[in-house]
């Protein structure tokens, strides 16, 4: 986007596209969108501006240069934040992108032999070996999409064009994690019914003796992190007390956790381990019976609400293997059915839980929230 020479009564034809995502124009008119502060960027706002709502006009007459080089923008726009959020996998589990003329490959390392013990001076010993198999991810394809009025480019109705992007990143962000997590829970409820190794809970409600427990069990694996929706982790604030009386009825909190709930809302650490909220959206195309006060009906969420991960930091592989294939791609045209312009974008990806890795995660489930979403 070169718009510090470009002046609002002058032809465009001439003016050499340069669409990159470290580009100034399109920071800056990716910031007017989202509704940051712009005073660093000075009087370029307003060139930035000017420009697109000339290359928006242009659009609007047919233009295939100016289309292209908007839709260049939006895709910008909504890939760069979605590939961002998509690191979350890389807490949760080991996370890989590779090219799209690439296998998602995965590898599960086991220890074969003896291991090391009491041994005569000078005598033979035993000795354990690595071994390894390797396997593929197999993949689906989560696909969202807008459709595009150049008019709001012409107009500079960049409030439309932000609330719209963002809805965009959020549904694909959710229904690709709303996958993953699925799938994982499948997986370690299945393992721990067929009598598995498995740190696994599910009961109603979040109770302190199967966390303790658990946190036991985790921890020798590496520091752990406690993490899940607001309905689960806000159910952890009542572990932090303790009683003033012998009859264990009167209950208050330290002065410590008192201020960690009073700036945030929620318990930060619970027994030396961080407590971190994943953010879940509301699904506004969905309604949930009960979900509101009392027994009113409201919005379903996009995330399952009742399942708590305790999740350690480790040498080895995670037992959850997520990959993307190719990355984020787009496509944009005119749809013949509704004869509008629109752009979809798609990300194949794929999941898969190890078993003989599963012992080293935790899954706390709270079975009064639903995971089927």
């Amino acid at each position: 986007m070169q718009f510090e020479n470009f002046v609002p009564s002058a032809e465009i034809n001439s003016i050499q596209k340069n669409i990159k995502i470290k580009n100034e124009g399109v920071e800056i008119f990716s910031a007017i969108c989202a509704g940051k502060d712009l005073t660093k960027y000075g009087d370029k706002v307003d060139k930035v501006m000017a420009y697109m709502k000339s290359l928006g006009e242009k659009a609007e007459a047919g233009d295939i240069k100016a289309q292209a080089e908007i839709n260049a923008i939006r895709e910008i726009q909504i890939q760069t934040p979605l590939i961002k959020r998509l690191n979350i996998f890389s807490y949760i589990g080991d996370y890989q992108n590779v090219p799209y003329n690439t296998e998602l490959r995965y590898k599960v390392y086991q220890l074969q032999g003896k291991m090391s013990g009491q041994q005569a001076s000078g005598g033979s010993f035993a000795f354990p070996t690595q071994v390894w198999r390797e396997e593929t991810l197999s993949t689906i394809t989560i696909t969202g999409g807008t459709a595009i009025d150049y008019r709001e480019y012409a107009s500079g109705n960049v409030d439309s064009l932000g609330v719209m992007q963002e809805q965009v990143i959020t549904s694909m962000f959710n229904q690709m994690f709303y996958n993953v997590v699925y799938n994982m829970y499948n997986s370690v409820k299945s393992i721990a019914a067929a009598g598995g190794l498995t740190v696994f809970s599910e009961a109603a409600g979040i109770n302190k003796t199967v966390v303790d427990n658990a946190l036991k069990l985790i921890r020798r694996w590496g520091r752990p992190t406690i993490s899940g929706d607001y309905s689960v982790i806000s159910q952890m604030e009542d572990f932090a007390r303790f009683n003033t009386n012998s009859g264990g009825t009167t209950f208050q909190l330290s002065e410590a956790v008192m201020e960690e709930i009073r700036q945030t809302g929620l318990l930060k650490n619970y027994r030396g381990t961080p407590v971190v909220e994943i953010p879940n959206a509301y699904n506004l195309t969905k309604i949930a019976t009960n979900a509101g006060i009392g027994s009113s009906d409201y919005f379903d969420t996009m995330l399952p609400e009742g399942l708590l991960f305790i999740i350690p930091k480790t040498n080895f592989s995670s037992p959850l293997q997520v990959g993307i294939k190719g990355g984020i791609t787009s496509l944009s045209g005119v749809d013949l059915n509704l004869g509008i312009n629109a752009q979809r974008f798609d990300i194949e990806f794929g999941s898969t839980v190890i078993k003989e890795y599963v012992p080293m995660l935790g899954l706390i489930s709270d079975e009064n929230f639903s995971v089927n979403k």
